[in-house]
């Protein structure tokens, strides 16, 4: 675990902001190209990225903060996010809205772009888990299997000297085979939005699996009032963007014309 690559004279650059940027770059780069491909306007769609990026961050980070305010008492360390503090989740409840209102504006197509979408998020966030694994945020719970990691003593996030799952590698691993789905099953998309589809379901299953093996408990329960301690707050969202995704792509794509293979 290497949570500072580097120092450009005193500052550090971090493990967790480097691979986020290069996270950023491939996932934009593999939107880039399929749009191209497809005809779309690679301005607008540029502008979309940028866009959805920035306030998807704002969301992940204000998710984060609402779970662990502690973590943030001045203006500083809430726009800090070299060592680590956001939420995935956060960014889609944030970003989706944003990238379907821009896509409606701009004119793009908007199941088609987000099958592109789809094919690019999940490889881009298995890079930025390898950046939460070098930080040692979104850590695992304890164990003694073959598998387990130590971090050192000076770990400021997970637990130093305490074997446990590097539950973010698990997820990261998930992740690249979910990317290699939804690549390979794009050009046999029957209709626009199927690919998206596909990417929210898989990706729900791998996030309700992978929480099984987290140690970060204090993120906080889902509709805990109501369901108590049943499923951590990823656990729910992961069901309620696989419904979602199930009755938005499924139910209402499928009526599309069919798709524009490219």
């Amino acid at each position: 675990m290497h949570p500072i690559l580097f120092h450009i004279g005193t500052f550090p650059v971090h493990a967790y902001g480097a691979l986020g940027a290069l996270a950023f770059l491939v996932g934009s780069g593999i939107v880039l190209l399929r749009a191209r491909a497809r005809g779309l306007d690679l301005n607008r769609m540029s502008d979309v990225i940028f866009w959805t990026a920035i306030v998807g961050l704002l969301g992940a980070r204000a998710v984060f903060v609402l779970q662990n305010p502690e973590t943030a008492s001045s203006l500083g360390d809430l726009l800090d996010l070299r060592g680590g503090g956001l939420v995935f989740y956060g960014a889609l409840i944030a970003g989706l809205p944003v990238g379907f209102g821009l896509m409606r504006r701009f004119g793009l197509p908007i199941f088609a772009t987000w099958d592109i979408w789809g094919t690019a998020f999940p490889l881009s966030h298995a890079i930025s888990r390898l950046g939460c694994y070098a930080a040692g945020c979104c850590f695992g719970s304890p164990t003694h299997s073959a598998l387990a990691v130590t971090y050192p003593p000076d770990s400021m996030i997970a637990p130093p000297d305490v074997p446990v799952h590097p539950v973010q590698l698990y997820e990261a691993g998930a992740l690249v085979l979910v990317g290699l789905a939804t690549n390979l099953f794009y050009r046999h998309r029957r209709y626009d939005g199927q690919v998206f589809l596909l990417y929210l379901v898989l990706y729900a299953i791998v996030r309700a699996v992978t929480e099984t093996f987290r140690g970060d408990l204090d993120r906080g329960w889902f509709l805990e009032p109501l369901l108590g301690e049943a499923l951590s707050f990823s656990q729910g969202m992961s069901l309620v963007f696989a419904m979602v995704g199930l009755v938005v792509f499924f139910g209402i794509a499928r009526r599309a014309p069919p798709a524009v293979t490219a």
